[in-house]
């Protein structure tokens, strides 16, 4: 996926919302306020719904209903990508935190997995649903987890791994591509899991949504 050259670019993460059917309250309020708030399109209606007011809202505008004429908003036609697809290709920031964009319809799952996926430069992108949550890799990490913790790794492309620790089944020289090989229910020991990743297009990191504040303080150096 390009990016363009009228990037909107900011130095803290963003969040994202989209329109899928999860609650987002919850998440929203554990995530820090001062965060740019920015809405996929129909992800303006689900802010608005429960009293929050985006920053701007991106998209195609095909799935909001009737919005504030004050509201910020940057129209991008196109069916040929997704809501999702527009805001990745515009947005600049050390981390994106995306809501909305998993639960619902699967081919909606599937479609956020193929912007993950699609991706060409190196900054995370962590997707939260009711379950689960989604955090979209280059590179190497380590977080701290408890034991037991379910820890997939999820091939975004083929993607090689120099090592692990902190996994009940290591990751140690192993080369995954969808198809081929992949890195579902592996378990956390407990303490700092550390993912040594080599050559490739990139993986994602699947959890429960509870350590979603463990896995951001890892994306953006605090582990």
């Amino acid at each position: 996926m390009a990016e363009h050259d009228d990037m909107l670019r900011y130095d803290c993460p963003v969040v994202l919302v989209g329109a899928a059917p999860v609650e987002i309250g919850p998440a929203l309020e554990a995530l820090p306020g001062s965060w740019p708030l920015i809405a996929a399109d129909g992800g303006a209606d689900a802010l608005l719904k429960i009293g929050r007011r985006p920053d701007l809202v991106i998209g195609d505008m095909d799935s909001a209903g009737p919005l504030p004429d004050d509201l910020p908003k940057l129209p991008l036609a196109g069916q040929d990508d997704t809501d999702f697809e527009k805001c990745l290709s515009r947005i600049h920031a050390p981390l994106i935190v995306g809501l909305g964009f998993l639960e619902g319809r699967l081919d909606h799952t599937l479609a956020a997995m193929h912007a993950l996926t699609a991706l060409s430069h190196d900054r995370p992108v962590m997707l939260v649903g009711d379950t689960d949550l989604v955090l979209r890799l280059r590179g190497d990490i380590a977080f701290e987890a408890e034991p037991g913790d379910r820890v997939s790794v999820w091939p975004l492309g083929v993607q090689a791994f120099h090592s692990s620790t902190g996994l009940k089944w290591p990751l140690d020289g192993l080369q995954m591509a969808p198809g081929r090989l992949i890195g579902t229910s592996n378990l956390a020991a407990g303490g700092t899991v550390r993912i040594n990743a080599g050559p490739g297009d990139g993986y994602a990191v699947i959890m429960p949504r509870e350590a979603a504040q463990s896995l951001i303080d890892a994306a953006l150096g605090g582990a």
